[in-house]
């Protein structure tokens, strides 16, 4: 495996170690917004190692991964050989080609990075300004992926399963990490 390649992957390791440790502590203090704020990063390294599996060949991969540990901007070229960073968005519409649960556990921790009313969470239950219809993707996720039992989502439900999307995302993140194929990182 390249160099550049098994240095970032130690380092997408390093990083989800480091936030299943913060996440713990965090959701046992009762800091459910910055949980959340820590799904959202974890979504950030499963995005770019689906990213780097999905999108760039094999032989990319490697300067990819130096661009990203020198301090640069991974770039890619357009349709018309311009050079151009990859965005965020990018990286989340290829996690969710391949997860179709990203957008969700996306958006809605992101929720959380932001200054909005679910950090009011402690009060009455801010998922009721929420649309119905959000409310009913948030259940059906939930439902599908973690075996949620009711008919509607409610703050004190979105905070009992934050430890399982955790989970499943820390989970999908360390599938690339113990890869043996030469994609990524073999743990020792």
């Amino acid at each position: 495996m390249e160099k550049y390649l098994r240095a970032y992957m130690r380092l997408v390791e390093k990083r989800t170690r480091e936030h299943e440790q913060a996440f713990g502590m965090l959701y046992a203090a009762g800091l459910y917004g910055a949980c959340a704020g820590i799904i959202r990063q974890e979504i950030d390294s499963l995005m770019r190692v689906d990213y780097l599996a999905f999108s760039v060949p094999l032989a990319d991969r490697d300067g990819l991964c130096r661009e990203a540990l020198t301090g640069e901007r991974w770039t890619h070229i357009t349709a018309k050989n311009k050079i151009v960073p990859i965005k965020d968005v990018e990286f989340k519409q290829y996690a969710a080609d391949n997860h179709s649960w990203v957008s969700v556990a996306y958006e809605y921790s992101s929720k959380f990075i932001h200054f909005t009313n679910l950090w009011d969470y402690e009060g009455p239950d801010p998922l009721l300004t929420v649309s119905a219809n959000d409310r009913e993707t948030m259940r059906s996720y939930l439902e599908t992926y973690h075996c949620f039992p009711g008919t509607d989502v409610t703050m004190t439900d979105l905070i009992e399963y934050l430890p399982k999307v955790f989970e499943k995302i820390r989970d999908n993140v360390e599938g690339y990490v113990d890869q043996k194929d030469g994609f990524v990182l073999e743990t020792q």
